[in-house]
Formats: structure tokens, sequence, C-alpha cells
């Protein structure tokens, strides 16, 4: 059957089907949310993913296409869980911001200690 997009009928139906496909997903990944490891993997995977990055790559517009691909499943992934868990992705964000700013002052603090060093 193909897909007529001026069938209100079959429109109507298809997203009941895609309700009954998606139900409980959304409960899923507010229990994800509610504890610290879950909320470790979703930003881990929005960072991995360009979420908030530069997708341009100066030396392939493929690369730069790519990017942008990865950054849009990011944006869903992320847009997702803060429609299903407000708070508790406000506390991912903020825990990540908190392991990056740890994770620059270690660096910088190394980077001193090899100059000292050197």
């Amino acid at each position: 059957m193909s897909r007529d997009l001026d069938d209100t009928r079959q429109n109507r139906r298809l997203e009941q089907l895609a309700k009954l496909r998606d139900a409980g997903d959304d409960d899923a990944l507010a229990a994800v949310l509610r504890t610290e490891d879950g909320r470790r993997v979703l930003c881990r995977l929005a960072r991995d993913f360009g979420w908030m990055a530069d997708t341009w790559d100066a030396t392939s517009a493929r690369q730069t296409d790519f990017n942008a691909g990865l950054q849009n499943a990011a944006r869903r992934l992320m847009g997702w869980a803060e429609r299903v868990a407000p708070a508790d992705f406000l506390t991912a964000v903020g825990e990540a911001t908190r392991r990056d700013v740890e994770a620059a002052q270690l660096t910088r603090a190394a980077t001193i200690k090899e100059q000292d060093d050197g």
C-alpha cells in the first residue's frame, strides 16, 4: 500500500500505529534519566554526536554533511530527554558541565606541571 499524504483516515491510522510502537518509550527514557549513570551516558552520546559542536569541515563538504547529521541525531535525543524529564535533563547537563570543567582544570594543571618540570 502506498501512502497518500492527503488521506486523513490513512494519516490518522498511521499516527495511531506510531503511538502504539512508541508506547512506553518516554517512560523508559525518564527512568534512565533518574539515574546518574543514565544521565552520564545520555550526555556522552550527545557530546560524541556533536550536540553543541561546530559541524563545519573546511576540507570536505561530505564530512560537514555527516557532522550535521550526527548533530541532528544528538539534538533530537536531547530534545526528547528535555521533553520527558526536564528536571533530570537539566541535572544531566549540569553534571556534564561539571565533569568538563574538572577535566579542563586537570589538563591545565598537568600542562603547568610539565612546564615547571621542563
